[in-house]
């Protein structure tokens, strides 16, 4: 069997491996992306929120109404800080997803490279072969 047929299943076992990588990084995008914007709506809702209380603390409020207020912001702040470590981590998820994907399609293209050379040097090899044959055959035909 030629070199190049021999090595076909390991170019199609690291193309499959590739685009698993690929899939999974795929997910981690996406993943990332709904992170990223659960965080924007939280900002979002904590601003309208803080705009609320500077309205209501302007036309006066109660003390209870001040320590609710002040409670849910903070409720919120940390609800920020939280989706900001979930953020963080889906980014470092996101980022060795996208390194092995690389790392695969590395693999994937190195392989596709020394089965293509292989490949060239058989049809060389057969050429010459096939060229030797017919000059054999123009020497024993004159």
């Amino acid at each position: 069997m030629s070199p190049s047929k021999r090595l076909k299943p390991v170019q199609q076992v690291a193309a499959s491996k590739e685009r698993n990588a690929a899939r999974s990084m795929g997910q981690a995008k996406q993943h990332l992306a709904q992170q990223e914007a659960k965080l924007h709506q939280l900002k979002t809702y904590h601003q309208e929120y803080l705009g609320r209380f500077q309205k209501a603390a302007s036309q006066g409020i109660s003390a209870t109404q001040l320590q609710e207020y002040r409670a849910f912001l903070a409720k919120l702040d940390s609800a920020i800080r939280e989706q900001e470590k979930v953020v963080a981590e889906s980014t470092v998820r996101h980022t060795n997803q996208k390194d092995n994907w690389k790392q695969k399609r590395t693999r994937t293209q190195a392989l596709g490279k020394v089965v293509e050379r292989y490949r060239k040097e058989e049809r060389k090899a057969a050429d010459l072969s096939e060229q030797k044959e017919n000059d054999e055959h123009n020497t024993r035909s004159k």
